[in-house]
């Protein structure tokens, strides 16, 4: 019972005043004034830092893998005249200049 009164106690005189329940902006501005110029520093090196280190790599090219391309010339063609072109995977396809069954022209 002497816990319950107590708590009660507590719990009206405590915040019910607001001046013990919240603190002034202006105090809170002036705790951390002196921290501000030497979090900005850290920040600018820290950014720097992570600057250096991500654009220090070098990204491949995204280029996609459409396979060989035909070409009307059969030096120049990756089936060299044959009519089929073997792709890096290993299957193959017949060239669309060079192959028997698909004469274009």
């Amino acid at each position: 019972m002497k816990k319950y009164l107590l708590t009660f106690i507590l719990i009206l005189s405590g915040c019910g005043i607001q001046q013990f329940c919240s603190l002034p902006t202006e105090d809170i501005t002036d705790m951390y004034a002196s921290y501000i110029d030497e979090w900005k520093t850290q920040c600018k090196q820290s950014f720097d830092e992570a600057e250096k280190r991500v654009f220090a790599i070098q990204p491949k090219p995204n280029v996609p893998d459409n396979g060989p391309i035909p070409n009307e010339d059969p030096a120049k063609c990756p089936c060299k005249g044959s009519g089929v072109i073997t792709h890096g995977d290993g299957h193959k396809t017949p060239c669309p200049f060079h192959s028997k069954s698909l004469k274009l022209r």
